[in-house]
């Protein structure tokens, strides 16, 4: 279930604040009053997700430089430092 962020049409309001997320299955409509005060409600518009770019694999170095350990696996099924 996704969850949801509301705001009042008249902010502030004295029991929601600024507003107020709540989980609801994706196939809900959207709730137009408050299930707390009875105010209406709209749908708060979401900022999109920052993600970072992947313009290469992470190499051994790489890995190294953040502090990881490095393992490679030998013939003999065990694992060794790099």
């Amino acid at each position: 279930m996704p969850l949801r962020a509301y705001e009042p049409l008249q902010p502030p309001c004295r029991l929601c604040g600024q507003g107020f997320e709540i989980l609801e299955p994706a196939s809900a409509p959207a709730l137009e009053a408050c299930p707390r005060c009875g105010a209406g409600v709209r749908l708060k518009a979401v900022a999109p997700l920052n993600t970072p770019k992947v313009t290469r694999p992470p190499s051994i170095t790489d890995a190294k430089a953040a502090g990881f350990t490095v393992l490679k696996r030998t013939a003999g099924g065990e694992y060794e430092k790099q």
